[in-house]
């Protein structure tokens, strides 16, 4: 496993959960496919995928007529169960974080929970968990109709 920077990190999280229709290995690959990330993560604009521990990401996200540059580090790829990765971007101050993202089968569906921690204050965690919510969202659509929807506050 790669190693995190837990002392450069802030105090705050957010964790944001969801199901889907479809099996877990397609959750994952979504996620760890480069053209999958650019269609619903990038909305089309720029991503640079490489999915193994130690690989890097950058991914450019537009909001309101601006591209936000993302960048990070996959620390742990366990297909099709666990997914972890640094998160650098303007909304954690430029300051490392880490998203851990779990999925567990549950019969037709597979939940998915987020974890975004290390985040450097409350804004940010309004923030990326309105900015979460909203990927998985699109995530959603991209995979097909989702079953339930719920998240918990940071």
């Amino acid at each position: 496993m790669a190693d995190r920077n837990d002392k450069a990190m802030g105090a705050f999280r957010t964790d944001v959960a969801r199901s889907y229709t479809a099996k877990p290995e397609q959750v994952f690959d979504a996620w760890t496919t480069q053209a999958s990330v650019k269609a619903w993560l990038a909305e089309g604009e720029r991503a640079i995928v490489d999915a193994r521990e130690d690989g890097l990401f950058f991914i450019e996200m537009p909001y309101k007529g601006r591209n936000y540059p993302h960048y990070g580090r996959y620390l742990r790829v366990e297909r099709p169960r666990l997914l972890q990765f640094t998160w650098v971007s303007e909304g954690t101050q430029g300051k490392e974080s880490v998203v851990t993202i779990t999925l567990v089968a549950k019969g037709a569906t597979t939940e998915l929970t987020l974890e975004h921690e290390g985040l450097p204050d409350e804004a940010s965690v309004g923030g990326h968990h309105g900015g979460w919510s909203e990927f998985l969202e699109s995530l959603d659509k991209r995979l097909g109709a989702g079953v339930a929807r719920t998240g918990t506050g940071g």
